[in-house]
């Protein structure tokens, strides 16, 4: 039964199932369904000191995962010693706490040995290769126990003293983690990161205890944090960097805190997608809301996601900044990997993934509307989504 706890108690070329940037494939119908609520769900839990559950609940679900969590270790030797779990049978996390598993464990050094932010699985997605006679002997004991086929894991962040590291196994009925999967989980990885890297500042710090918004100051990506009036009650450092390098989007110096633009228009659409998202917090709705800022070539895209604070009953929204130079290309390749693009569609979602309406495209890249319109369709088909908002949301987080 899966359950959540927290218990505290050289460098090495990529291995084989790593998927590196350049590896060519492409996505089904469907592929980045749940993507949203999986954001959404991660980012909710640090709204409480109780873990990761409602995360693993979204993840288990969507990657068909039988056990898995987030492990903290000690880096020399490798030894557990905290963690968020799910899946695993009672007592088996103490055990393991307690044992010399975790420095011989063929899975876990490998994902110990990847770069950070980088999935990989290990048996590199082949169905041919056989789990159990990768794994050492203590290792196989449980593994066949669980039914265990395939594991994927990656390097949260590491210190000089320790490291975390997520972990998912897979029972062998459901076959090996796909290409496509890894790719779904690189998607998130930063997420995670960030998640993580919050969750340690807010809830396990030595000092006096902070909340989500002052804890954003620890994390390196630019982030804004409103509260249910939609006031804004942090921008952290990176935040601030991007915004005194953007013209067009600042926060109020008034007491009131809002995130303005100075175009009336696009103003407009911010305020009101910022109290969307705090609305759908109040009803447990998880979309996220993407929409783009511009002044001349600078130009900042906004993630809204939904935040839930349980226990009080607080709402409010989380927003994500992207700053670009819409005089810089897109990486197109990286298109083309991601959402099945032929050439002539990455052209397209290049420039939609820099805020570009179908008119603006077409006048771009000198070709009729209805064109761009066709390309839309393809992509929004190719990957399974019904709503324009949605593919664009997908490839700013991707490329961000």
């Amino acid at each position: 039964m899966a359950h959540d706890k927290e218990m505290f108690a050289g460098d090495v070329p990529p291995n084989r199932g790593e998927v590196q940037a350049h590896d060519a494939f492409a996505f089904g119908l469907d592929d980045f369904a749940g993507y949203d609520q999986l954001v959404a769900a991660l980012y909710g839990c640090l709204n409480s000191n109780s873990g990761f559950h409602p995360f693993f609940d979204a993840f288990k679900s969507h990657f068909r995962c039988l056990q898995g969590g987030l492990l903290g270790l000690t880096n020399a030797p490798i030894r557990m010693i905290y963690g968020w779990t799910f899946g695993y049978p009672d007592g088996f996390e103490q055990w393991y706490i307690n044992s010399d598993l975790p420095q011989q464990d063929e899975a876990l050094l490998k994902y110990t040995a990847l770069s950070p932010r980088q999935f990989g699985s290990f048996t590199g997605g082949d169905p041919n290769v056989d789990f159990m006679a990768m794994m050492g002997e203590q290792s196989r004991v449980w593994a066949e126990e669980a039914g265990l086929g395939d594991s994927a894991g990656m390097l949260v962040c590491r210190n000089d003293e320790s490291q975390i590291v997520f972990m998912t196994n897979r029972h062998r009925d459901e076959g090996p983690y796909t290409e496509t999967e890894l790719l779904q989980m690189n998607m998130l990885a930063p997420h995670i990161e960030n998640a993580v890297k919050l969750h340690q500042k807010l809830y396990h710090s030595k000092g006096d205890s902070e909340n989500l918004s002052a804890a954003l100051n620890h994390v390196s990506k630019p982030m804004i944090v409103f509260n249910e009036v939609a006031q804004v009650v942090q921008c952290n450092a990176a935040a601030e960097v991007v915004l005194a390098m953007h013209p067009g989007l600042f926060v109020t110096d008034s007491q009131e805190q809002r995130l303005k633009s100075r175009h009336a228009r696009f103003n407009r659409k911010l305020e009101s997608a910022i109290v969307t998202s705090i609305f759908n917090a109040r009803h447990g709705i998880q979309d996220i809301i993407t929409l783009f800022d511009e002044t001349d070539d600078e130009r900042i895209a906004i993630c809204l996601t939904p935040l839930v604070e349980g226990e009080n009953n607080h709402h409010g929204a989380l927003a994500e900044l992207v700053l670009f130079n819409a005089a810089n290309p897109v990486d197109q390749n990286r298109l083309q990997e991601l959402f099945q693009c032929t050439p002539a569609e990455a052209r397209t979602a290049s420039l939609l993934a820099q805020g570009m309406t179908a008119e603006s495209i077409a006048e771009e890249l000198s070709i009729s509307v209805h064109t761009v319109r066709q390309y839309i369709k393809s992509l929004l088909g190719k990957n399974g989504y019904r709503r324009q908002t949605q593919l664009v949301a997908a490839m700013v987080r991707a490329l961000g």
